[in-house]
Order: structure tokens, then C-alpha cells, then sequence
């Protein structure tokens, strides 16, 4: 995940937890700080005027909780609508104004789509109502405002209000991703489910100009049947043919079709992209992902659901004696050749630009991609602030406060700490606070008393 925060030491979390009973002292000698418990459920740190929070790459503006989970920790931050949008870090600032406009409210509108549509269940569990990363969309707090075209993100937000994108008078669900290729897909072709006038395939007018126009790589069929057999997709050695099966435009996802002397099996082009992306380099990271021609690698094995694969045959190995024929080296090789990077549906953030690039309006681009839609106002259709899903099952946490920020303790005022890093672990259903030497008084005032749940 994005934005997890960079651990304690690990010494210092086994001093901790072996010694509750005394932690102030156990810690202290650790590493000159103080351990506080008393069945803390939650610590909420709220920064005052100027303040930030520092949490491994990222600083955040608003109210972080820290939560204790039956399987760790969670940080969620409660931030205001724009400041949440100010956070959004989706595509490079230094874009087309136009673009960047329509990626305002191509977010704003996700957003109200996520809360109109309800929790999901990791929301549920862990009290958040979106979250941080690409699952949703990518946060990054008050980071990305410090950026050097920071200003023009924000001049976006302003210039488009509380824009959003309706159908049939509720959010839509403007999915985007980073590059179509030369054509967006229908959503129920990509994720299944019901069809939605909106998100249908149009033309991306992006060739010349995203990085990600075709992507390609090759592998050796045994190093495609290894990866493929960590999921239970068993093939023979003898390969006889390996094709995408696609039922055209609107007729639902596509399944990938290996033919071997094993039989004929069918895999998901969903199994396939995570198989490859997830397995793959770790069985051959050498070699996957493959290079890319524009130097380094490819941000990922297959990068979009939109690619056909040529096999090229080669005879397997006869099998000695003594070793069976599913264990044979497979002959010939695989090649994957696709366009685009990500999902593929709604918008296009580069097509967005290369539409930014020609003058087109940021009305005109959403337009473009969601079929016709326009903004509205939707002021009424957002709360005030959102709870966002910072991490989430963690053993240990750092942060680091840089400014005067109020410590709460399950909901009760505590003190005010000023600069300095603080840690937390995960102790049962209870957070262990690690607090710096300079806030020695606070940490054992913390530790001293109990804390009504």
C-alpha cells in the first residue's frame, strides 16, 4: 500500500511486548522513550494551525485516528472534501489546466459515488469511507500541494466548484486509469455485471503521445506453465495452442484458452493479469517485468487487459524414465502484446491530456469519455469531510509530528506534544504508544492512568 508507514525496530517492538507489565522502564532503556497502555483503543492526533503529520512518504492536515484491529492497526484521517481533493495525486501537475479540470471532477465524482454507494467491507471494519490508494484512488495528504505545480491543482479544484458527473440524478461511477491505447473498454468487459450507458467504448485519442501505446514480452512456455500452476491452472508440456477468447464489445470479460496435451482449460483474463503481475516476477524477477524500450521496466508484467498473445510452438523434451511427463520442460514460447496501462474503462488520463494538448475544454473531455455527461453543481451530494483509509492491519506505525498537535486518548483530551515521532504497536485489541524523551511528562502521564473505552 502506498503511504504505510516505515516500521519501529523489531527489538523494539519485542521489548515492548515482553515487557507490559513495566514498559516505561523496558523502553526507556531501549531506546530513551515511553511505552503507555491502559487500554487504549484509539489515539486520535489533531493537528492545530499549521501543523502536519508525517506518515513514511506523505504529510497529512487533518485528524488521524490509530485504531486497534483484532489483525493490527488502522490510520484513517478525517480531512475536509477539498483538502481530501487537494490530495489527490493522479496525474502530473504540470498538464494541460483542461485536464487537470476534468480530473478534478472526475475524482470529486468518484468520490460521491463511493459515498452514496455505501461502505465496502474493509470501510466497515475499519471505519473509513474511501480509500488511499489505486483500489480507489491515490492520496497522498498535503503532499501533493507542496509539489512545484502544486497551485495549479488547486486552481483546478476552485474552478470547478463542487462539480460532479450525474446519471440519472446520482454520482456516476467514473472509473478512469492511466491509458486506454487507442480504445476505452465497455465496464462490463473488463469487471462483468450490468452494462452502463456511460462507461461504453469510445475512441482515445492518445497515440504519439502516451508512453504506455504497446507493451510487450516473451516467455519461455515452462516459465508460462510454472506461473500459471501457482494457481492451480495445471497444463502439459506439450502446448498446442494458447489464444484470447473475446466475446466481443458488451459481451463480458475474456478468457484466456491453453490447449495442451493435458486438455483444454480456461483462465480469467482477471486470474491472468494478477497471475502475471503478482507471481510472475517474484518466480523470474530477472525477468519480469520486461523492459521497456523507454528505458527501465515496465511498471507492471501485463499492464491492461486489452493485449492478444502469440504462441509460438516448440516440441517438449521426451520424459525419462523416471520423471513425470507433467514435470517436462515445455517447449516454444508465449509472447503478450497489449496496449494501454490499467482497466481501461472511462476516462483515459492520457487520452485526457492529448485532448488537453488540442485545446479541447474540460467539459468536452469528460463528455468524450462518459458519453455525453456534463458537470453539475452537486454541493448537496457531499458531506462535510471524509474519513480515508490510510493503512490498515498493521503490527507497528510511525509517525511524525511536525508542529504542536492534541493527542485524544479513546476520545479524551490528553495534552499537546510538539515536534517529535511517535510510535504505536499492536497489542490485542489495544494500541501501544512509544512516545519520544521529549514528551517523557505526557508518555507517563498517558501510562498512569486508565482510559475509559
Amino acid at each position: 500500500m502506498k503511504g504505510v508507514a516505515r516500521s519501529v525496530t523489531g527489538a523494539l517492538a519485542v521489548v515492548m511486548l515482553a515487557a507490559m507489565v513495566h514498559p516505561v522502564a523496558a523502553v526507556e532503556r531501549q531506546r530513551g522513550a515511553v511505552a503507555a497502555g491502559n487500554d487504549i483503543e484509539s489515539v486520535m492526533l489533531i493537528p492545530e494551525l499549521g501543523a502536519t503529520i508525517g506518515l513514511g512518504r506523505w504529510e497529512y492536515g487533518g485528524s488521524i485516528e490509530i485504531t486497534a484491529h483484532r489483525d493490527g492497526l488502522a490510520v484513517i484521517e478525517t480531512v475536509t472534501i477539498d483538502d481530501y481533493l487537494a490530495g489527490v495525486r493522479e496525474v502530473p501537475l504540470s498538464w494541460p489546466a483542461e485536464t487537470l479540470k476534468a480530473q478534478v471532477v472526475a475524482a470529486r465524482t468518484y468520490l460521491a459515488w463511493t459515498l452514496e454507494r455505501g461502505r465496502s467491507s474493509g470501510g466497515e471494519q475499519y471505519d473509513y469511507d474511501i480509500c488511499a490508494t489505486t483500489a480507489c484512488q491515490v492520496y497522498a495528504g498535503t503532499s501533493v500541494v507542496g509539489e512545484r505545480d502544486g497551485a495549479r491543482w488547486l486552481d483546478a479544484i476552485a474552478a470547478t466548484g463542487a462539480e460532479v458527473l450525474l446519471w440519472d440524478g446520482k454520482p456516476a461511477q467514473t472509473l478512469y486509469s492511466s491509458s486506454a491505447g487507442s480504445r476505452t473498454r465497455a465496464v462490463e468487459d473488463v469487471f462483468g455485471g450490468v452494462a452502463k450507458p456511460y462507461l461504453r467504448p469510445v475512441e482515445s485519442p492518445e497515440a504519439g503521445v502516451t508512453p504506455y501505446e504497446a507493451w510487450a514480452f516473451t516467455l519461455d512456455v515452462e516459465a508460462f506453465r510454472r506461473i500459471l500452476g501457482r494457481a492451480g491452472y495445471e497444463i502439459g508440456a506439450d502446448v498446442f495452442s494458447i489464444e484470447v477468447d473475446r466475446p466481443g464489445e458488451g459481451g463480458g470479460p475474456a478468457t484466456m484458452i491453453v490447449t495442451s496435451d493435458s486438455g483444454r482449460i480456461g483462465v480469467p483474463v482477471h486470474d491472468v493479469r494478477w497471475l502475471f503481475n503478482d507471481i510472475g516476477p517474484r518466480l523470474y524477477p530477472g525477468l519480469l517485468p520486461a523492459p521497456s524500450p523507454h528505458g527501465g521496466r515496465w511498471p507492471q508484467t501485463v499492464l491492461s487487459y486489452t493485449f492478444h498473445i502469440d504462441h509460438e510452438p516448440g516440441r517438449a523434451r521426451p520424459a525419462p524414465p523416471h520423471l513425470p511427463p507433467e514435470d517436462v520442460p515445455a517447449g516454444g514460447t508465449v509472447t503478450f502484446r497489449g496496449e494501454g496501462w490499467g482497466h481501461g474503462v472511462g476516462m483515459s488520463q492520457w487520452g485526457a491530456k492529448a485532448l488537453g494538448d488540442r485545446g479541447a475544454g474540460y467539459e468536452d473531455i469528460l463528455a468524450h469519455y462518459y458519453s455525453g455527461l456534463r458537470p453539475h453543481a452537486g454541493t448537496a451530494l457531499l458531506p462535510d469531510t471524509v474519513r480515508v483509509g490510510l493503512v490498515t492491519g498493521a503490527t507497528d506505525v510511525t509517525v511524525q509530528l511536525n508542529g504542536d498537535v492534541e493527542i485524544r486518548i479513546n476520545g479524551v483530551p490528553a495534552g499537546v506534544a510538539g515536534a517529535g515521532e511517535w510510535s504505536f504497536l499492536a497489542q490485542g485489541d489495544s494500541v501501544g504508544v512509544v512516545v519520544p524523551i521529549a514528551h517523557t511528562a505526557l508518555g507517563e502521564r498517558i501510562a498512569a492512568r486508565p482510559w475509559p473505552r
